[in-house]
């Protein structure tokens, strides 16, 4: 059991940004502190652990520096009881792309609904897929996750890309087992074009990709009242996810701007796999133990069962799981989970969170899944 302490930096366009982080011991009671704010003006600070077990501390510690990390935070210094260098554990960082993916704002369909009787909202499909942008630079491909970390593309997309008449872009989409489903493209050749609105973006997007490939899918798009209207109808009766808003006088802007919205007809959220209770350890079930961070702590969300034809998740896995509702307070637990062999490589840890959950109305006796 030793004292910690790492200095981690961000650095992206105009932002320049320091996180600080302790791990202390001060009578054989642990605590984790943390500073951060813009470098070299004065720094914000909270107590993430106080009064607590060296193990619990080091767990809340260990789990910040994950998703700093996993957010894009470099580490500058890490020391143990004071002057040492250490490793943190942590897994290799991805390199970070400097694109930073825009993020869809949840809604309810009633509300979604509304928007269909404004002209200035177009109507998608919302997929089952992975988030991916390609872009295309001195005649090489590179992927973009959701956390705008540089990954490889699928294999399969190298041929059909090559069709696409333009030496240089960047698209964003959506991958499955059989499409590139594309929605967005946000520059071309030597044109940039995030500050231009949307319905302009998606028509350089129709141009260059429509009917290029049966891989490369350009997002079916609805526009007029009744168009929205018999397209929602259509997506309930594929069984589709759902379908997103999209305003189409909208430029681009990175992060959850609350420009464009996604409505699910099934609830979906990103849980950490964690240790089975020991009421639950050996049930003899094939299932994973799934918790959620409520504030800084872990929250037991209950038991999925796993299908033989997936692979069993591993503890500080992210998956993503299908359920109906959560029952409301600090115990409920989720309903009719169920895990479809979606482990995600591309969430953040902080996005794990009991904020994401779909909450029953009315009710107060919660049941484990």
């Amino acid at each position: 059991m030793q004292t910690e302490r790492a200095e981690l930096y961000f650095r992206q366009g105009s932002s320049d940004k320091v996180y600080h982080l302790q791990l202390e011991n001060v009578d054989d009671k642990w605590s984790v502190e943390a500073q951060w704010g813009r470098r070299g003006s004065a720094l914000q600070s909270d107590v993430k652990a106080n009064g607590v077990p060296y193990e619990e501390a080091k767990r809340v510690y260990d789990r910040i520096l994950r998703e700093k990390t996993g957010k894009g935070y470099q580490i500058a210094q890490a020391t143990t009881n004071g002057d040492t260098p250490i490793s943190v554990g942590l897994p290799a960082r991805k390199e970070q792309s400097g694109h930073v993916p825009e993020l869809l704002t949840p809604i309810e369909e009633p509300e979604a609904l509304l928007l269909a009787q404004d002209a200035s909202w177009w109507f998608q499909q919302k997929f089952d897929g992975r988030r991916l942008a390609v872009q295309k630079a001195d005649g090489k491909y590179s992927g973009i996750n959701k956390l705008g970390q540089v990954i490889p593309i699928d294999s399969r997309l190298s041929e059909p890309l090559d069709l696409v008449q333009a030496k240089a872009f960047l698209a964003d989409g959506e991958i499955t087992d059989s499409h590139f489903y594309i929605w967005d493209l946000l520059s071309v050749n030597d044109t940039d074009l995030r500050t231009e609105p949307y319905e302009i973006r998606y028509v350089h997007l129709t141009q260059h990709f429509r009917g290029v490939s049966d891989v490369l899918r350009v997002c079916e798009t609805a526009m007029t009242t009744k168009a929205k209207r018999d397209f929602v109808k259509k997506m309930h009766s594929a069984n589709a996810e759902g379908f997103v808003c999209k305003n189409r006088y909208a430029a681009y802007t990175g992060g959850r701007a609350g420009q464009h919205f996604k409505c699910k007809f099934v609830a979906t959220a990103s849980f950490i796999v964690g240790p089975k209770p020991d009421k639950k350890a050996d049930d003899g079930h094939r299932s994973i133990a799934v918790y959620l961070l409520d504030g800084n702590q872990p929250r037991f969300m209950g038991t999925v069962g796993v299908p033989d034809r997936y692979p069993l998740p591993r503890v500080e896995q992210i998956v993503e799981v299908r359920y109906l509702y959560c029952h409301p307070g600090p115990e409920g637990k989720l309903i009719q989970a169920k895990y479809f062999g979606k482990v995600r490589d591309d969430v953040a840890l902080a996005d794990c969170s009991v904020s994401q959950l779909k909450v029953k109305a009315n009710d107060t006796e919660p049941t484990e899944s």
